[in-house]
């Protein structure tokens, strides 16, 4: 605890206060005996150690960690999406698809649908197919997203016209995806 302290005293040194108060406010609320301010707690936790900061290295490990105490207080599909994500930036590709069927089990939303895009993006040897169909799932749905995984996907499958195509339907399409659903449309995996 003495050490959180002199973290932060030294992060508001150096006029870093919201990151101070970030970092505290969630281990706070994760020490809470209220379960919904617990959960707030870990998932600020989970973000905070997955992103970083200048002062503060992504600590991958810490961040499952959070999450994981997060998804045992509400097991929801959102919840196991975090973990699915942390588990692809380790590599982790078995982890993390367990998390993502867990997440589709809840519900099959645009978001798990890019989840599993990035997976067989990410996979290794990478299945582009199998990407390229789950984001266009997403893309269909109405997730930027998912239209440039699609695009990005058929680049590196050698598509480039397909790439070009999804890239020109996003932009005939992008005003009215944006006026019907709004900020979801910018939802990420």
């Amino acid at each position: 605890m003495r050490s959180d302290f002199k973290r932060a005293v030294r992060l508001l040194e150096e006029g870093r206060a919201a990151e101070a108060l970030a970092l505290a406010l969630a281990r706070q609320l994760a020490a809470s005996s209220d379960e919904d301010r617990r959960l707030d707690g870990f998932l600020c936790l989970g973000y905070v150690y997955e992103d970083g900061d200048a002062d503060l290295e992504p600590d991958y490990d810490k961040s499952l960690d959070s999450f994981r105490r997060a998804s045992l207080i509400a097991p929801h599909g959102v919840t196991f999406l975090n973990l699915a994500r942390v588990s692809l930036k380790r590599r982790e590709y078995a982890a993390a698809l367990r998390f993502l069927d867990i997440s589709a089990g809840y519900e099959l939303s645009p978001e798990t649908l890019l989840g599993y895009g990035y997976y067989f993006e990410e996979l290794v040897p990478a299945d582009t197919d199998q990407a390229k169909s789950y984001f266009l799932r997403a893309a269909l749905r109405g997730r930027f997203a998912g239209f440039f995984g699609y695009a990005r996907a058929a680049r590196a499958s050698g598509q480039h016209g397909r790439a070009l195509m999804m890239d020109c339907a996003r932009i005939v399409s992008g005003p009215f995806i944006a006026l019907a659903i709004g900020a979801r449309a910018t939802f990420q995996f």
